[in-house]
């Protein structure tokens, strides 16, 4: 069972990411206990945890612990009992909220506010067959004219090689992939394409996210909120994530 985690964190971990924070000195078994079960990998972020002989091991949003001598690791969240206080979530937003800064605009397909600027921009890994990615697109000038900007990204819930990863592929590849989008979603036909084109990267992100269906929508701050929601929740929901990281960024 162990063995076939550690496979799990392997694939996870195939695309490269960036350091959240410079590293502590690494104690030689943890980094040999590390090469050897996760090969050609560095891990994002390796820190003391809050349990004395305990490292936390970051790769990507995929977070795990070990002991000092390299002989144990602890899979799970940790707790903070009197603080209340999921300390693993804390690492693991940060991690989404680096991969989310690093995703290009031009690398989307964007719906934006028509009128002013955006006072929020979220990013959404939709199925262009998911009944529920319909909606939220049936009803995208809702969320434009609640001040939010929707990034688009890929996300075939079949997989590679199948229709609706073709329709990606098709919509990607069409001149105006905003209008091409918004036909497809609507069950019209769009000219079949072939073009380089980022959706298979826009899948394996989606993985690394933990995206495990659509429409998932992610936050610049990491947060992620699964699933449909209305344009005025999600603009509560937005406001409130904005509010709260004002107040962290003060404390």
């Amino acid at each position: 069972m162990l063995k076939k985690s550690l496979l799990t964190i392997a694939v996870l971990v195939a695309l490269p990411v960036s350091p959240l924070m410079a590293a502590d000195k690494i104690p030689a078994p943890v980094e040999e206990a590390l090469n050897k079960l996760i090969p050609d990998e560095q891990p994002s972020r390796v820190t003391s945890s809050p349990i004395e002989g305990v490292y936390e091991v970051a790769y990507g949003t995929t977070i795990f612990y070990i002991s000092d001598d390299g002989k144990y690791i602890l899979q799970g969240d940790l707790i903070d009992v009197a603080e209340r206080k999921n300390l693993t979530s804390f690492t693991r937003r940060a991690a989404r909220a680096e991969l989310a800064s690093n995703i290009k605009k031009e690398d989307t397909i964007v719906f934006a506010p028509k009128d002013k600027p955006a006072d929020h921009v979220v990013y959404v890994f939709t199925d262009i067959d998911c009944p529920y990615c319909r909606k939220l697109h049936d009803e995208i000038e809702q969320y434009n004219k609640a001040g939010i900007e929707v990034r688009y990204l890929m996300f075939p819930r079949t997989g590679v090689n199948t229709p609706s990863y073709q329709k990606a592929v098709d919509v990607w590849c069409a001149k105006d992939r905003a209008d091409a989008l918004t036909k497809s979603k609507a069950g019209k036909p769009v000219p079949k394409a072939s073009c380089e084109n980022p959706v298979k990267a826009h899948m394996e992100l989606g993985e690394k996210v933990g995206v495990t269906g659509t429409p998932a929508i992610l936050l610049k701050t990491g947060d992620v909120v699964p699933g449909y929601r209305p344009a005025k929740d999600l603009r509560k929901i937005l406001d409130s994530v904005a509010e709260k990281e004002a107040q962290e960024k003060k404390q």
